[in-house]
């Protein structure tokens, strides 16, 4: 998506309305993009596969309704606590 804000890619067809809409917004404010690991920030990860893949729109009227997993990592993320991504590899 970096790529493509920055006009170095094609824009996909699937993705023409919101890449154009992001550009509009682009023009009216300063704004840096930058390409970051799913891992340094895993709550907005958590919140865009859960859009995904229930193809709709979900919305938490307060913290409690948040799943517990994902107010850790939100509790985590205010405290500034960096979340490490591990790998089980065979030894």
């Amino acid at each position: 998506m970096v790529q493509i804000l920055q006009g170095n890619w094609e824009v996909p067809w699937s993705v023409t309305m919101e890449v154009n809409s992001i550009r509009a917004l682009m023009c009216n404010i300063p704004v840096r993009v930058i390409h970051i690991f799913k891992e340094g920030n895993t709550l907005a990860d958590f919140f865009t596969n859960l859009v995904f893949d229930f193809a709709g729109d979900f919305q938490f009227n307060y913290f409690g309704e948040i799943p517990t997993t994902e107010r850790m990592i939100l509790n985590l993320d205010k405290a500034g606590t960096p979340h490490i991504r591990r790998s089980n590899q065979d030894s």
